[in-house]
C-alpha cells in the first residue's frame, strides 16, 4: 500500500479576508489518508458555516484510516459522504427556516494502489489547480450559469457579471445531488492546489501561476497567497490549500483478483448510487 505521508507535503490556511464579517469556507487536510478538500459555504446567518462544516465533518469521519481501503472503497467513501451532507444541509436549512443553504467542495483523492494516479471531485465554484514543469493547469470546471452556457456554445455576452457566477450545483442545495470526477495522473513534483473563488477571483492565472512556481514548500506558498490576496483586497472569504509532491515508488500494488474485481465495481458503481 502507499504511504502517503512520505511524498505528499501540504499546508493550508483559511481567513475571512477584509470585507466579510465571518469565515463560512472550511478545510480538511489527512496527508496520511491522501485525501484534501475546500469548502466554501453560502447562505443567511451563518447558514454557509455550518454548511462548509458539515460537509468536513461528514467527509472527516468517513475518509480517516482509509489508507489501506481500496481505490473503489475510497471513491465510494466520498461520494456517499457528499450525499449524507446533501441531505443533512437540507435538514438544517428546514429546521432553521433557511431559504437558502449549501457549500461548494473540491477535493483530491490519492490512489493507494497507484501512487500516480488520483481522483478529483467537485461540486460549486471552489477550485483545484496543478502546476506541472512551471505550466499552470485548471482541473476542475466550475459549476457556474456562465461557464455552462460557455461550455454549450451559448452565447453570454447579453447576461450580466453577477448572473455569470450564479452557482448550478451545490451541496444542500436540492434532492439529487451530481459530483463531478475527475482522473488525474500525477507526477513528482507537481503542485496541486485546493481553493475557495475568494483565491482565484482576487487573482489572475499568471499570478497564480507565478506564486506556485515560486517554491516547492507549501507553507511558503500559503503565505504568498495570502499576501497576495489580501493586498488585492480580500472582498471574500479565501481558503489555500496546496499539496506538493515528492519523489515516490511508482510500483502499483496488485491486489489479489477478487479484491481487484470488487474495486473496480465500486469505481464503476459509485456515482450510480445513494446508499449511506
Amino acid at each position: 500500500m502507499t504511504d502517503f505521508a512520505s511524498f505528499l507535503y501540504s499546508h493550508a490556511f483559511s481567513d475571512m479576508g477584509l470585507v466579510r464579517k465571518n469565515n463560512e469556507d472550511n478545510y480538511l487536510a489527512l496527508p496520511e489518508d491522501g485525501f484534501f478538500a475546500v469548502m466554501d459555504g453560502m447562505g443567511g446567518g451563518d447558514a454557509g458555516e455550518v454548511a462548509s462544516q458539515l460537509i468536513r465533518d461528514t467527509l472527516s469521519a468517513t475518509m480517516t484510516g482509509t489508507a489501506d481501503e481500496s481505490p473503489g472503497e475510497r471513491k465510494y467513501c466520498v461520494q456517499q459522504a457528499l450525499h449524507k451532507a446533501n441531505t443533512a444541509i437540507r435538514a438544517f436549512a428546514e429546521t432553521h427556516h433557511y431559504g437558502s443553504m449549501g457549500s461548494t467542495v473540491v477535493s483530491i483523492l490519492f490512489d493507494p494502489w497507484n501512487p500516480d494516479q488520483a481522483l478529483a471531485c467537485h461540486v460549486g465554484d471552489s477550485r483545484l489547480y496543478c502546476l506541472r514543469n512551471g505550466e499552470l493547469f485548471l482541473i476542475t470546471q466550475d459549476h457556474t450559469v456562465g461557464n455552462e452556457m460557455l461550455q454549450k456554445k451559448q452565447k453570454i455576452d447579453k447576461l450580466s457579471p453577477r448572473l455569470l457566477h450564479v452557482l448550478t450545483r451545490v451541496v444542500g442545495g436540492g434532492q439529487q445531488l451530481h459530483p463531478q470526477w475527475t482522473e488525474l495522473s500525477i507526477c513528482p513534483g507537481d503542485i496541486y492546489m485546493l481553493c475557495s473563488d475568494g483565491v482565484w477571483g482576487m487573482l489572475d492565472d499568471a499570478t497564480i501561476e507565478a506564486i506556485l512556481a515560486s517554491s516547492n514548500n507549501p507553507q511558503a506558498i500559503t503565505e504568498l497567497f495570502r499576501q497576495y490576496v489580501l493586498s488585492a483586497g480580500a472582498d471574500d472569504n479565501f481558503t489555500i490549500l496546496p499539496i506538493v509532491v515528492g519523489p515516490f515508488d511508482a510500483t502499483p500494488f496488485t491486489p489479489d483478483p477478487i479484491e481487484k474485481e470488487e474495486s473496480d465495481l465500486l469505481l464503476r458503481m459509485a456515482e450510480e448510487r445513494v446508499d449511506y
